[in-house]
């Protein structure tokens, strides 16, 4: 299986992608979010490859974190990855704190 490069970089993604990168959306103040709406999708971009999409399926609105590959410049989603309902979404900012301290006492 062939191993991805992480292409983080704005440059980089604009040299493989031909600039075809979804423009970010604006609030009505005019200030750029840090995410992209496509095909009745929200997108944040993690790395090139990893993304956090918030999307509706059946009437709920799931939330997944997910690996893509690019298939002739079009973004696809792979089975790597994780799709979380609201509620499993609630459950897991409450972690986020505990979590920050566990990373934390595993740095040191």
């Amino acid at each position: 299986m062939k191993q991805m490069r992480d292409r983080s970089s704005s440059e980089e993604y604009d040299k493989i992608f031909d600039g075809k990168k979804q423009s970010p959306v604006q609030d009505k103040k005019g200030k750029k979010q840090s995410y992209t709406f496509e095909d009745g999708q929200y997108f944040f971009d993690l790395t090139t490859y990893k993304k956090i999409a918030i999307s509706k399926f059946k009437g709920n609105t799931m939330i997944s974190l997910r690996e893509y590959f690019d298939k002739d410049g079009q973004m696809l989603p792979t089975k790597k990855g994780i799709t979380l309902s609201l509620d499993n979404w609630e459950k897991f900012k409450q972690y986020i704190g505990e979590i920050d301290e566990c990373i934390n006492k595993l740095k040191k």
